[in-house]
């Protein structure tokens, strides 16, 4: 696996074959980036349940000022230090081992622009996103990759789903607060 575009392209991450981990693959990748690329530039980046780092690597290799890579197994913390660490963006990294629940209430919230959530399929999604939308800063848009025969509801407090993707047994919902709210 390999990041994708930006200072770090081509450069290749590591990470652990493992039945419970599930890499993003690289067509959601480039489609969750090309979604958001006006945003990604400057921003704050959430890699929650972050696995590999992957998805926070790509963000700080496209100009995000920060990205913060937040995942409870300590095997996968190691890999994203390690990955971190060969890509020399230790300053702009802040990674973090915690459980998803306990770091939701976290105050780091208030300063991201840009989520990406990758649970493991069997996680209860929506009862931890029905908490996560209460602390998540209300300009952030938050991207939930998702199996695709999970329906998504089309809102979280006032976080409304805009966009709906679907890529094989994968589904990319992004969510943000309207304009007018």
């Amino acid at each position: 696996m390999r990041i994708l575009a930006g200072k770090f392209k081509y450069k290749r991450i590591n990470y652990k074959k493992d039945d419970k981990l599930r890499p993003t693959r690289n067509v959601v990748r480039k489609s969750f980036f090309d979604t958001v690329a006006p945003m990604v530039r400057e921003s704050v980046f959430l890699d929650l349940f972050a696995g590999s780092g992957t998805m926070g690597l790509e963000a700080l290799s496209r100009g995000a000022k920060r990205a913060i890579f937040v995942d409870r197994a300590k095997r996968s913390i190691d890999i994203i230090k390690r990955n971190v660490s060969e890509s020399g963006c230790e300053g702009s990294a802040l990674v973090i081992k915690d459980d998803a629940y306990n770091f939701a209430k976290s105050d780091l919230l208030k300063s991201v622009d840009l989520v990406y959530v990758d649970a493991p399929y069997e996680f209860e999604i929506e009862i931890f996103l029905d908490e996560f939308f209460k602390y998540v800063n209300p300009l952030a848009v938050v991207c939930v990759e998702h199996e695709r025969s999970r329906i998504m509801p089309d809102r979280f407090g006032r976080f409304v789903k805009f966009k709906v993707r679907n890529f094989g047994k994968s589904t990319l919902s992004y969510f943000g607060v309207p304009e007018d709210e």
